[in-house]
């Protein structure tokens, strides 16, 4: 597996006054077009996910990419892509992306989403082949830059055996699994206490509460409904969702908690379970609770 990162770091310390006129044509061609299978799909804006473009913005997140470098973000992702690899391929996986295109962006800090409830990180791997990050150097993206980029990796490795649906009618039940798994792998590399707050930051009583609003759900499919419970209540208004009287990203905490139970009862891997359908996993889970 060949790993290529596409820096939007270098690309903003690289500004230069007298290239303001090429800016754009220059970011084009550098940052965009490798991920313009991406964009077709789903198209994605870089720009309105609150990554910092050609403009104005390059002068005044200078400061922020200057942190990012010093903390050799570009290096550890590359390193971290590399030993999550090679963890799947000594449990003896065999199915990767001949080529991972990675887009590392640094964030415009505007986006409240973005810098409070996600605490300066956004990531998408759902494309086999392409990840990419929206990064803010906050303390728990430096902090836990490895096992963010492990989770993102995880979505290529899933998704290349049990596809993302095309039409985007994923199933409430499979789009809280697949985040479930990423979490569990990126916790079997660098530790629970070091995955996302919001995996791990449910009360027992708030987890068991959102598995009640949860569950009677999971087999109903629509890109937007699956959102409502993955995310929660907070980003609903602006996102285009129902809200579902669910907190912050709840469907994380209850699809990592899906994955503990299996795991357990299974006896089974994060590397076995990876390649087993939603549908297997689920019936054993909610089979356990009647």
């Amino acid at each position: 597996m060949n790993i290529e990162i596409y820096s939007g770091i270098d690309f903003l310390l690289s500004f230069d006054e007298k290239q303001r006129e090429t800016r754009q044509v220059e970011w084009d061609g550098r940052i965009v077009k490798p991920f313009q299978e991406v964009l077709n799909i789903i198209q994605m804006d870089f720009e309105k996910m609150g990554a910092v473009c050609p403009g104005d913005l390059e002068i005044k997140c200078k400061d922020t990419a200057l942190k990012l470098q010093a903390a050799r973000v570009d290096q550890r992702i590359n390193k971290t892509l590399i030993s999550a690899y090679q963890a799947f391929l000594n449990a003896g996986h065999v199915k990767f992306p001949e080529t991972l295109k990675v887009g590392v962006f640094v964030s415009t800090g505007e986006n409240p989403f973005h810098n409070d409830l996600n605490r300066g990180f956004s990531g998408f791997g759902g494309i086999p082949g392409f990840i990419i990050l929206i990064l803010s150097p906050t303390d728990f993206v430096l902090e836990r830059i490895e096992p963010l980029v492990a989770h993102e990796f995880h979505h290529n490795l899933r998704y290349m055996i049990d596809p993302w649906p095309c039409d985007m009618n994923i199933s409430v039940g499979k789009y809280l699994l697949d985040e479930g798994m990423a979490e569990m792998f990126a916790a079997e590399l660098y530790g629970e206490e070091m995955i996302g707050h919001w995996s791990t930051g449910l009360s027992s009583e708030e987890l068991a509460r959102a598995r009640q609003i949860i569950e009677p759900h999971i087999a109903e499919k629509g890109f937007k409904n699956a959102q409502a419970y993955l995310f929660g209540d907070p980003m609903a208004d602006t996102s285009g969702y129902a809200k579902t009287g669910l907190p912050h990203a709840a469907g994380y905490a209850v699809g990592y908690q899906w994955v503990k139970e299996y795991l357990k009862k299974s006896r089974k891997t994060i590397f076995d379970v990876t390649k087993e359908s939603t549908e297997t996993i689920m019936e054993t889970i909610l089979k356990d609770e009647q």
